[in-house]
């Protein structure tokens, strides 16, 4: 793995499949909010299971002003990470200390992050979308936020993105929830359903990211004690 901390349950593939179906309704919408996403400067992302109450993933992040990310990443299941946008940290749940990927690595190129290769929890991507494989689709107002719930079609949704998945290789279900508030931002996107994934196991997905604090950081705490030798 060349690339670390990409969460196993994460349906991170923005598969775009127009074709010749008819977009369901707040199709555009989604889509435009997807994008919007990827322009914030700063973001902190939660991640939580519903089904347990934990909160599985805590992201942030910002652009400086050279176009560097600078982010820290903790997973309860997996660990930390830290970037401060020329060198990254990371910290397995089974390690004691911070191990370091530094300009010398072979790996450098694909853990440090900018303005326009940014970090998957900071991409379009993170808010899965495959409108030609949607069943049924419902709006209704919040608030007034615009919620969007999509029930895919699980033989479409195989056929469509069979292989471009994380750890997934089948959908038994899927449903995802978009909450879009009046600027145009999404704000909370659930996704549930059942996967197979890459070994055979069925296993059930009931998670919610929740997008705060959207171009209101400016700082991150570098929580990294570890010293490169010179």
């Amino acid at each position: 793995m060349k690339k670390f901390f990409l969460y196993i349950l994460m349906i991170a593939a923005s598969i775009l499949l127009a074709g010749c179906a008819p977009m369901p309704e707040c199709y555009d919408g989604v889509k435009k909010a997807k994008g919007l996403y990827e322009k914030l400067d700063s973001a902190r992302v939660v991640m939580k299971d519903n089904e347990t109450g934990k909160q599985l993933m805590d992201f942030r992040f910002f652009i400086n002003k050279r176009d560097e990310m600078i982010f820290s990443f903790e997973s309860l299941e997996t660990g930390l990470a830290y970037s401060d946008g020329q060198q990254f940290f990371y910290k397995t749940v089974e390690q004691e200390g911070w191990s370091a990927i530094t300009p010398g690595s072979e790996e450098y190129i694909y853990n440090i992050y900018n303005r326009k290769y940014r970090y998957p929890y900071a991409r379009g991507g993170l808010f899965f979308l495959d409108g030609a494989s949607v069943s049924s689709a419902g709006t209704v107002q919040d608030g007034g936020d615009t919620v969007v719930t999509y029930v895919y079609d699980s033989e479409r949704l195989n056929e469509n993105t069979a292989g471009n998945l994380d750890d997934v290789s089948a959908f038994s279900a899927l449903t995802c929830i978009y909450r879009i508030n009046p600027d145009g931002y999404i704000t909370e996107f659930t996704e549930k359903g059942e996967v197979t994934d890459d070994n055979g196991s069925s296993r059930t997905v009931d998670i919610t990211y929740f997008i705060l604090e959207m171009n209101g950081i400016n700082s991150i705490e570098n929580p990294v004690d570890y010293v490169i030798s010179e």
